[in-house]
């Protein structure tokens, strides 16, 4: 039947050191990412309710953290027709790593809206990244 590619993906829990003036949010070490490569780091914000869907990554592995707010990403497995939900953020602070090939959405849970940080082996390029509209894939958000 083969394998599932959504077992790929791994969550990390991740530290927070609580400071009377205000908490330090560990993210990554070097010799935490895939392959120790780091490329580009970016933010996207989501606004309570917006879903960003879809995307799929030829060659990029994300590390994903939301530091602000609470997503849920969902994950999708065309071959094998599954998914895959993952809720992150100040409820769950963990960093999702997600490899290559894997169709993904993700949406805002927190009021008034939640900030992603993106962390890549490679930087953005167009030509690797598939997108089909939300509709495309039937998720129930």
């Amino acid at each position: 039947m083969g394998k599932n590619i959504l077992n790929k993906i791994k969550v990390t829990p991740l530290k927070i050191v609580k400071v009377t003036k205000g908490n330090i949010m560990h993210i990554a070490k070097k010799k935490d990412l895939k392959n120790k490569i780091f490329s580009e780091a970016y933010f996207s914000k989501i606004k309570f309710g917006q879903v960003k869907a879809w995307k799929y990554h030829l060659k990029m592995t994300l590390n994903l953290v939301v530091p602000y707010g609470n997503v849920k990403f969902v994950f999708y497995n065309k071959k094998k027709k599954i998914f895959k939900t993952i809720k992150i953020g100040q409820n769950n602070y963990s960093r999702l790593t997600v490899p290559p090939k894997i169709w993904f959405g993700f949406k805002g849970i927190n009021k008034p809206e939640s900030i992603i940080l993106n962390i890549t082996n490679i930087s953005h390029n167009t030509r690797e990244i598939l997108r089909c509209k939300k509709n495309d894939i039937n998720f129930k958000w």
